[in-house]
């Protein structure tokens, strides 16, 4: 006879990835933590080395010192441009060896769970609307210019992905290069667009993540000129830093879990 006890512990999983690092978190029922994990990502050429890589980490997170779990709903966080529908990480942010890769299969073939993946500039937002910079608001704009600067946004309680997925996507800013200084014509620039963005969507909050040589300039400059065109809106930093991602997806992964709940329960 099977005790309450032998049966394996329910939890949530978010994973956040960019081309050089992995992150895993394990979340239980309580909502406390009680796996977090970090690893280094070297050269995965195409999908079977990254489920390999990637998936074998997430399964030996569920065994650790003799505790069994299995996965309610793992939600994964990626760097470009995502179809949350496909489940595939349609244009890289990360390694350029990663477009199209199918992220949900990949995953599925490690562990029997619902995955969803999601853009982490998304995730971002949507950890800093849970725990962060956003909480309380109901409009927001998140714009990361690490690497291919992008931004999401969160209007009237809802995180827009757009027609195609590209919602958020900012071709007219250069791509920022970490420790050197921003010069003032693209400081202009950034300016710019930002406010443009602003004024369009008409956020609560400016959330801008970046280098501190980067945001540090930009930030003032970019609150001065909301002053004018869209009064009210506040700049910020992440409050969550490094994690607001990681957040993003434990709550995305919250969300599947419940909606599979409520399936089967109408089914």
């Amino acid at each position: 006879m099977t005790r309450e006890t032998d049966l394996p512990d329910p939890v949530l999983v978010g994973v956040d990835f960019t081309a050089t690092e992995l992150r895993v978190v394990l979340v239980d029922g309580d909502g406390e933590v009680v796996e977090r994990e970090r690893y280094d990502l070297g050269p995965l050429p195409d999908e079977a080395a990254w489920a390999w890589e990637v998936g074998g980490r997430i399964a030996t997170s569920f065994a650790r010192e003799g505790q069994k779990r299995w996965a309610q709903a793992i939600a994964v966080a990626c760097p470009g441009l995502v179809d949350p529908i496909a489940g595939v990480l349609v244009e890289s942010g990360g390694q350029p060896e990663w477009d199209g890769l199918h992220v949900v299969d990949a995953i599925r073939r490690h562990i029997d769970a619902p995955v969803v993946a999601l853009n982490r500039v998304q995730a971002a937002l949507r950890g800093e609307w849970s725990a962060g910079a956003a909480d309380g608001t109901m409009d927001a704009l998140y714009v990361c210019l690490r690497g291919i600067p992008q931004a999401a946004v969160l209007s009237n309680g809802r995180i827009l992905s757009g027609a195609g997925n590209r919602a958020g996507s900012l071709p007219a800013l250069p791509e920022l290069t970490p420790g050197e200084p921003i010069v003032s014509a693209t400081l202009e620039q950034i300016t710019g667009v930002l406010a443009d963005l602003a004024a369009l969507v008409d956020p609560v909050v400016v959330i801008l993540d970046g280098e501190e040589e980067h945001v540090g300039p930009l930030g003032p400059v970019l609150q001065g000129v909301l002053d004018e065109v869209s009064p009210g809106a506040r700049v910020v930093r992440p409050a969550l830093g490094e994690g607001s991602a990681i957040l993003g997806a434990l709550r995305a992964a919250e969300i599947l879990a419940y909606e599979g709940e409520r399936t089967e329960r109408l089914e």
